[in-house]
């Protein structure tokens, strides 16, 4: 890989053998050697509002001759 400049950053391109996802989030953190690491951002699941989007709801109904039926 190489550094490019693209406007005012400098960016990694990551090869498309690592099937890595439009969007994904990554966090980066610079290693005492120089090296660079990323590792995916993880959601805190305490922030925002996201379970409002997510949140799938099924409406379950029971026959209840069918339940009384299996404890018999």
């Amino acid at each position: 890989m190489k550094a490019r400049l693209v406007g005012n950053s400098t960016t990694l391109t990551i090869p498309k053998k690592f099937n890595v996802a439009n969007g994904t989030e990554f966090e980066a953190e610079q290693l005492d050697d120089g090296s660079i690491l990323f590792k995916l951002k993880h959601r805190n699941p305490f922030e925002g509002d996201w379970f409002n989007d997510q949140l799938e709801q099924s409406d379950i109904t029971l026959d209840m001759e069918d339940v009384d039926s299996e404890w018999d």
